[in-house]
């Protein structure tokens, strides 16, 4: 039962905007529409002025901005498949999570058949995911070859912002410092300070938190590497349980690098990478939001 409500848990956590929550109070439910839109409206915005300040440092030729927009003029008729796609698993796995909700609110014991049925949609999400970027590939290649050298290392080292930094051939401005183990140390701490009866309880829970949230960067572990990375952090946990207050002080800086482990590259990007992704420049520049931005940009030069 305890693995059950975790990976439950921790599908609600990471699936769910959390800011609404904050501000009212209460659950991001479907009778909030106002919430739910002016939250999307304000990523929408959010994710346009990112894009813009791009494209201003990329400097493009009308003669780019023409190829750019014919590419992704073709990538549209691509997109609208998927999201139909996209929308019918959405609503399989709505099904699902209702029955959740119904059989964890009588606090009764979930059948591990719903479970692998879970893990199954959960599966055929990602799948998809990685089948659409699979087919963008060409795109983004072509997208590519219509930039030069120095837009590409720009594009490279571009951070989403809303406030463009000064230079934007310096864009490592934006953002925090990649080497923090702030967090990390913050849970180590928390792990130490729980009694045994305590920790034994939230273990699985904390060790799944962790693995969600490298997933949301890497793609899906398979059940040997989920094996393997919880062993992995239960080991790191118990060390640091073990040692002495001032031992602990001196080691948990080296401690909070173990949790990131063979992930550290991958959690310290702000840009997320999953297996079968599209690199940095098909994240920003196949975006849709692209079409009308370069539309403007053209009408004013042809203006001029």
């Amino acid at each position: 039962m305890k693995r059950i409500r975790i990976v439950f848990a921790t599908f609600i956590a990471t699936s769910v905007i959390l800011l609404p929550w904050f501000l009212t109070g209460r659950g991001y439910c479907r009778g909030s529409l106002e919430i739910r839109e002016i939250f999307g409206e304000v990523k929408d915005l959010s994710r346009e002025i990112s894009l813009l300040n791009l494209i201003s440092g990329l400097y493009l030729s009308p003669e780019q901005m023409n190829q750019m927009l014919a590419i992704l003029r073709k990538v549209e008729a691509i997109r609208g498949d998927y999201q139909s796609r996209a929308v019918s698993e959405a609503h399989q796995m709505e099904e699902i999570l209702k029955e959740f909700r119904e059989i964890l609110g009588r606090d009764e014991e979930i059948d591990q058949g719903l479970i692998r049925e879970f893990r199954r949609a959960k599966k055929r999400g990602q799948d998809l995911r990685e089948e659409f970027h699979g087919a963008l590939i060409p795109y983004q290649d072509e997208m590519k070859s219509v930039l030069n050298e120095n837009q590409i290392a720009l594009i490279d080292g571009f951070k989403p912002c809303i406030v463009p930094p000064h230079d934007t051939r310096n864009p490592t401005r934006i953002g925090q410092d990649s080497g923090d183990t702030r967090m990390g140390e913050r849970l180590l701490t928390r792990v130490r300070q729980m009694d045994e009866n305590v920790y034994q309880r939230r273990k699985p829970l904390l060790i799944e938190r962790h693995i969600g949230k490298v997933e949301r960067h890497v793609g899906l572990f398979s059940d040997e590497e989920r094996a393997e990375e919880e062993s992995r952090l239960a080991d790191i946990f118990k060390r640091a349980r073990e040692l002495s207050d001032l031992d602990f002080e001196a080691q948990k800086g080296d401690l909070a690098r173990e949790l990131k482990g063979p992930h550290e590259k991958a959690l310290q990007s702000r840009h997320r990478k999953r297996r079968g992704d599209l690199d940095k420049l098909g994240k920003f520049l196949l975006d849709p939001k692209l079409i009308p931005i370069l539309e403007k940009r053209l009408t004013r030069v042809s203006a001029r």
